[in-house]
């Protein structure tokens, strides 16, 4: 693999140890009800990887710039390495999609 391709070590290992991933969605239900339930899963993480803090940040993925959250990937300590994964993996989808956009938008252009 090119150089320019390599993922690091890290990144790597931390993909093998998940392996794959799927979508996925809640039940319809209120905002209330949704805090609820995501204050639970954070109480479950902090029991899981024996935090006893419950100060914690919570990693994720958001749109650049901004506080706008498109994915939040959790409180535990891969937490860090799994937002970086799909912040690498989406901006370089963005990439691609560019270039075919411009490849198309020139191809339009001699066409004419």
């Amino acid at each position: 693999m090119s150089k320019a391709l390599e993922l690091p070590d890290d990144i790597v290992d931390r993909l093998l140890a998940v392996g794959r991933v799927e979508w996925g969605t809640s039940l319809y239900q209120t905002d209330k009800k949704h805090v609820e339930d995501y204050s639970d899963t954070l109480r479950i993480t902090r029991e899981y990887f024996a935090t006893e803090s419950e100060e914690t940040a919570i990693h994720g993925v958001y749109l650049e710039g901004s506080n706008t959250v498109l994915a939040h990937t959790g409180n535990s300590p891969n937490s860090p390495q799994h937002a970086r994964i799909l912040v690498g993996a989406w901006n370089q989808l963005v990439d691609w999609a560019e270039t075919q956009a411009r490849s198309e938008a020139t191809a339009s252009e001699v066409s004419q």
